[in-house]
């Protein structure tokens, strides 16, 4: 199953066990930049589980 992802989309991401939420910032062709606690970082798409929310749609 394929990921619809878009700017600031949540994502589930899957490294190793360790399972997040976070922030799609940017996205490129081999991967997205992702912000998580205020850091960003360069996540390849296959650990990418799913997509959970939008960011304008959570509360505050």
């Amino acid at each position: 199953m394929a990921l619809s992802l878009h700017n600031y989309n949540i994502v589930r991401v899957n490294d190793k066990g360790n399972i997040v939420n976070c922030t799609v910032i940017k996205m490129c062709k081999d991967y997205a930049v992702i912000k998580l606690d205020g850091k960003t970082y360069k996540v390849p798409y296959g650990i990418m589980d799913e997509v959970v929310g939008h960011e304008l749609l959570m509360p505050e």
